[in-house]
């Protein structure tokens, strides 16, 4: 009886893993684009700090990319 409930429950068993790999996959992805928005984000700090852009330039990209990351905390 045990292995007819294993060959039956098989597929449902293979989907299973595929839709964890796969929601694995996308909060990897998610972390990995929220590091690099956060590296990007002090990177820009930095050069406001140097005098590379203004301050008029830094607030625009600061709330692009604070944007950016809010969307990413929300799961949009």
């Amino acid at each position: 009886m045990f292995f007819v409930d294993d060959v039956l429950m098989s597929p449902f068993k293979g989907f299973m893993f595929l839709a964890r790999e796969v929601a694995n996959a996308v909060d990897k992805e998610r972390e990995d684009r929220k590091t690099n928005l956060m590296s990007d984000l002090t990177a820009l700090h930095k050069m406001l700090e140097s005098g590379e852009i203004s301050d008029d330039d830094f607030d625009d990209r600061e709330a692009d990319i604070l944007d950016l990351l809010e969307r990413l905390e929300s799961g949009d």
